[in-house]
């Protein structure tokens, strides 16, 4: 391993700067440490906001420095954050503003269509199979946030802030990404991307 951080390439560093929980923590680590810059702590904050799907505004007039103002731009964006859906001929998925999963919809198939029915397809547990509203997930996601939902027509996927992936509903070819054909009741970590 090199001797010193600043012996890695660049680019690494930044995208190790972004993984840090908030800008906050990488604005720290610029002003506190010597082998960081402020340049350095400018493009991981960029690129933080950026794998989390948005992008900063420019740095206004009269801001003398830029890594505050990036801080800032992206705390207020975490704390506000939108929310984010997906949607099948089932049932629909939702992320709210604090990363948390709700789902409506059926499990059963109408008469006229062919398929069967899609167990744990609202990720709800046994049980669950038809919901009109809204309704949060039991399962936490291993407390993390969600990011990112997809919603099949007999599963479901969510992505997390760590990286995760999570799938539920019907197993059959394979298509959670288990190693198995189980159908799964509630959101379960897909293991292969840990």
């Amino acid at each position: 391993p090199p001797a010193r951080l600043l012996d890695l390439p660049r680019e690494l560093l930044e995208r190790v700067l972004s993984r840090f929980d908030s800008p906050i923590d990488i604005a720290r680590v610029a002003a506190v440490s010597l082998l960081f810059h402020a340049s350095l702590a400018k493009e991981a904050i960029r690129l933080w906001a950026q794998e989390r799907g948005f992008e900063l505004p420019a740095q206004p007039e009269g801001e003398s420095c830029v890594v505050r103002w990036l801080c800032y731009s992206a705390l207020l964006h975490e704390s506000n954050r939108p929310a984010r859906a997906a949607g099948s001929e089932r049932h629909s998925l939702f992320i709210d503003g604090e990363g948390r999963l709700s789902s409506c919809g059926n499990e059963a198939a109408e008469e006229d269509d062919e398929e069967e029915e899609s167990p744990g397809l609202l990720g709800h547990g046994e049980g669950v199979t038809q919901l009109n509203t809204p309704t949060r997930l039991p399962s936490t996601l291993g407390e993390v946030r969600a990011v990112s939902v997809a919603a099949g027509g007999v599963h479901s996927l969510a992505i997390t802030a760590d990286g995760a992936v999570w799938s539920w509903g019907f197993g059959g070819q394979g298509r959670l990404g288990q190693g198995d054909e189980q159908n799964q009741w509630q959101p379960k970590k897909i293991e292969a991307f840990a």
